[in-house]
């Protein structure tokens, strides 16, 4: 039998999961001895645990206001979690979002923004809809014959009015162009995600490659490359209507998503249970509820670590009726 060796980035999520669990009050003999046993395997373990360590130690220096946001905040992205865990700063999410904010000043026309787990519908001047999903940040500069959108964070939907002006998005890796469009704009850390519904949008990345995309299509961009998709999904569009679509999903990736709407911290699968599927429109109202109504319809178990900290655990010991 032969085992893989681990790259830093999963060793920094175990040490993630046991830092958390060595927090909680309830930490059990057994627990520990675990988390030791895990902590003599190897070097790396030691050396990555020595960086939480020291992570932990500047968090208990912060202020406690400051503190409880940096909590907050690494719940967001398990990269940012997982970039503080590394050490490279404590507070990296909230000097990111910082940086976000800053550059929305240097841009023209309104700033909107949304929370964790709030969607807004916004009307502008000519008729068009938009849509900002959960902790999301746009610019929109509406004049009188072309709109200008800069999407900073997070993800937007624009519902084109009839007779709607041009209206163009920048994102951190091209521009988007459309007239009379339905279209969904997500920013991630490494490339933008375009889903066209209705009409054609198109697409330039910074690099001068453009294509235009047809309605039920879409395209991943970053600064260089193009890369068409197959289709649409579901949701791409349930958030704007309050709700995510699982159609036979997997639940790691189903959490996964859930976890961008969840306020109260950061959700994680554990690898035991990422197997199940999922059947459902599940409402975004409260992420708590969603998490129940998985923990009722398959057999695993909603564990609270620390009040930042979820797990959902394999337990085939559940019976349901």
């Amino acid at each position: 039998m032969t085992t893989s060796t681990p790259n830093k980035e999963q060793v920094l999520e175990e040490a993630a999961y046991w830092f958390a669990c060595l927090q909680s009050e309830d930490v059990s003999a057994q627990e520990k001895q675990a988390w030791q046993t895990w902590h003599n395997q190897s070097s790396l373990h030691q050396e990555v645990w020595q960086q939480v360590e020291r992570v932990d130690r500047q968090y208990q220096n912060l202020p406690k206001q400051h503190s409880y946001h940096v909590l907050h905040q690494t719940g967001r992205s398990r990269r940012q979690f997982l970039l503080g865990m590394m050490g490279l700063a404590v507070a990296a999410p909230i000097v990111w979002q910082q940086r976000q904010d800053i550059q929305a000043t240097w841009l023209s026309g309104e700033t909107e923004t949304t929370q964790v787990g709030e969607v807004r519908q916004i009307s502008l001047k000519d008729g068009t809809q938009l849509w900002l999903n959960t902790d999301s940040l746009v610019t929109i500069d509406q004049q009188v014959h072309l709109q200008q959108f800069h999407l900073l964070r997070g993800e937007l939907f624009v519902e084109s009015a009839s007779g709607a002006i041009p209206l163009q998005l920048a994102t951190g890796f091209g521009q988007v162009s459309a007239i009379g469009a339905n279209f969904s704009v997500r920013l991630n850390e490494d490339h933008t995600y375009l889903a066209v519904h209705q009409g054609s949008v198109t697409v330039t990345a910074d690099s001068g490659s453009h294509t235009k995309v047809q309605a039920k299509q879409s395209v991943l961009f970053n600064r260089t490359n193009l890369s068409p998709l197959q289709g649409l999904s579901a949701n791409d569009e349930a958030w704007r209507r309050g709700y995510l679509v699982a159609d036979n999903m997997r639940l790691d990736e189903f959490i996964e998503l859930l976890n961008r709407y969840h306020p109260n911290g950061w959700l994680k699968c554990s690898a035991n249970a990422s197997h199940y599927r999922l059947v459902g429109h599940y409402s975004l109202a409260d992420t708590e509820k969603v998490l129940d109504a998985i923990a009722f319809s398959l057999p695993v178990n909603v564990r609270k670590i620390t009040p930042w900290f979820t797990i959902l655990e394999d337990n085939k010991n559940i019976s349901h009726s």
